[in-house]
């Protein structure tokens, strides 16, 4: 009996595959990197096809890196990036259009108008995006299938038997009625879109579906399809706070079964449903993280991710300088999609390490935004220690320069790579598999701050001034 899991994460940046045995050992990895195309008016897209071959890619080189075959494998999970929207072809599903992304902006106008109509969406949710998106075709409605990346690759790895996501990667798209968590007929409707291109509501983990042999190499169960933030969540045990760092940052508190409503800056969202019954999160997302880090890198010649990180490490300030990490617009507590990445403070004292100490300083400063606004929530109990994982959490200088300014100890998961252990822990579930999870959800040693927090407050009063932020 095959006794392997296999983990898919396709994030915004890159596509990632990892093997786990049941005992929570890595068999196999691989990773490739992805490419986004911008456009004028906050245009963000990737190439479908280009994106389901990189799945295909990592998918074999996790199996040839554990030696295995396809039918060794006995169940599949599958994190992905949320919101961002697809429309294919039914009959082969060939994309016929690209992927835009929950970065992508073209929908600001579309937002305002459907807020003014009653319903409230977001510029990055599909829903502001999807009716321009099907302008552009002519296909007939019968032709057409349209969901979020996690609905495209299933559809593909099923051999187009599957068209299905689950809620919590519906419920970021903008359509998913909170009232019964269906699709939201009346949006549908006032849109003049045809139902019948939404995929259908399954749970996050189950017998969602089978992978064709002619796409995947074996029947297998696709046994967990979870948005990539709630898998990171769920990686992190029940009751945790943590922050995921890749192309933006988002912090998520389980709230268990209560749905905690505070307002659009930090949403309330599904962290995953199973058999009628739902678990809760609230999110506060930063737009630009990781991304905003690789842009200080290759703008002005910070060299590559160790350099940076060794800059950054070996100054103890920024001399001046301040960074706000906004390049798709600023994002929680207080979303502006307007606003843009702002660097400042540059005196003749500023050298390289100062830059990019300031670019580390500016994301863990808006950690701190999230987590004061967080703070405040009635009846939200924050933990005493936050969880980290993501790209950024694998630096002992930012984790550090984090712990000091937000003023609470932080600690990293053991496995930097949450969202595929999630995805993994959730399709164990789904199939039926033991595996320990208590074994495999840990973390290192915490780290606590080293500057006072006075210290602290003081420095996030002066970027903010220097920022002009309120």
């Amino acid at each position: 009996m095959p006794e392997f899991i296999l983990a898919l994460d396709a994030g915004t940046t890159s596509v990632r595959a990892a093997i786990f045995g049941l005992d929570g050992t890595v068999r196999g990895q691989s990773a490739t990197t992805l490419v986004t195309h911008h456009g004028a008016g906050g245009l963000a897209e990737q190439d479908a096809e280009t994106v389901w071959n990189a799945v295909r890619q990592v998918i074999a080189g996790a199996l040839a890196g554990a030696s295995l075959n396809p039918a060794d494998i006995a169940a599949i999970g599958l994190a992905t990036q949320r919101t961002s929207a697809v429309v294919w072809d039914r009959r082969g599903g060939a994309a016929l259009t690209p992927l835009v992304l929950w970065s992508d902006l073209r929908g600001t106008e579309t937002a305002r108008a459907l807020a003014a109509n009653g319903f409230p969406v977001a510029p990055q949710q599909a829903a502001a995006k999807l009716g321009a998106m099907l302008a552009t075709l002519d296909v007939p409605a019968s032709r057409m299938a349209w969901g979020g990346l996690d609905s495209f690759l299933i559809f593909r790895l099923s051999g187009g038997a599957a068209h299905i996501t689950e809620r919590s990667q519906a419920w970021p798209t903008g359509y998913l009625d909170l009232a019964d968590l269906g699709w939201n007929r009346r949006l549908i409707a006032h849109q003049a879109i045809d139902a019948g291109l939404f995929p259908m509501l399954v749970d996050s983990w189950g017998a969602l579906a089978v992978t064709d042999p002619s796409a995947f190499g074996a029947r297998v169960a696709i046994a967990a399809d979870l948005a990539d933030q709630q898998s990171a969540l769920l990686a992190h045990g029940a009751g945790a706070a943590k922050i995921t760092f890749g192309t933006a940052a988002a912090m998520d508190v389980d709230t268990g079964a209560a749905l905690v409503f505070v307002g659009a800056g930090l949403p309330p969202l599904i962290a995953s449903s199973v058999g009628g019954q739902s678990r809760f999160c609230v999110e506060g997302m930063i737009n630009s993280a990781g991304q905003a880090i690789d842009w200080l890198r290759e703008r002005f010649a910070l060299g590559d991710h160790a350099l940076f990180d060794t800059l950054a490490g070996d100054v103890v300030d920024t001399a001046g300088a301040a960074f706000l990490p906004a390049l798709p617009g600023l994002g929680a507590p207080d979303p502006d999609p307007a606003r843009r990445a702002m660097l400042t403070g540059l005196s003749g004292a500023v050298e390289r390490g100062h830059l990019a100490r300031a670019g580390y300083e500016g994301v863990a400063f808006r950690v701190r935004q999230v987590v004061e606004r967080l703070a405040e929530i009635p009846g939200l109990a924050l933990p005493e220690v936050i969880g980290l994982d993501g790209g950024l959490s694998r630096s002992a200088v930012f984790v550090q320069i984090l712990a000091d300014l937000i003023g609470a100890p932080v600690r990293r998961h053991a496995f930097a790579d949450a969202t595929l252990l999630g995805a993994a822990l959730a399709a164990a579930r789904g199939a039926g598999l033991a595996v320990e999870e208590d074994a495999l959800i840990r973390f290192k040693t915490p780290v606590a701050p080293r500057l006072s927090r006075d210290a602290a407050t003081q420095r996030f009063m002066d970027w903010k001034a220097a920022l002009a932020l309120a």
